[in-house]
């Protein structure tokens, strides 16, 4: 069986090739870590990684399309970003409140 860190160094030109491939479509700020993560979190989340064969890691990274990465990142970053840490704890309440709350007001 093959170390993570061996199959990482192992695939690392495809993975450079994919970025490359990525940033000619205009979409810059995809790095070989946020592929690689993308692989393990996205593509094989329900298999182990160390049990794939380099061909199958290999025909999976050239598969994905540049599009579907960047959806990725996008839906992850509306998932942690905190919408309301401009606003105070009273603006807060304001906004939560019943719209019955409000009218009586």
């Amino acid at each position: 069986m093959i170390q993570f860190e061996q199959l990482y160094k192992q695939v690392l030109p495809v993975l450079q090739s994919k970025v490359e491939e990525i940033k000619y479509y205009e979409y810059d700020g995809i790095s070989l870590e946020d592929l690689w993560n993308f692989c393990i979190q996205k593509k094989w989340r329900k298999q182990k990684i160390e049990d794939l064969r380099v061909y199958e890691i290999v025909e999976t990274i050239y598969g994905i399309k540049p599009s579907e990465i960047v959806s990725h990142f996008q839906i992850q970053q509306f998932h942690s970003a905190n919408w309301f840490s401009d606003v105070s704890q009273e603006e807060l309440q304001e906004l939560l409140k019943s719209k019955s709350t409000n009218e009586e007001q």
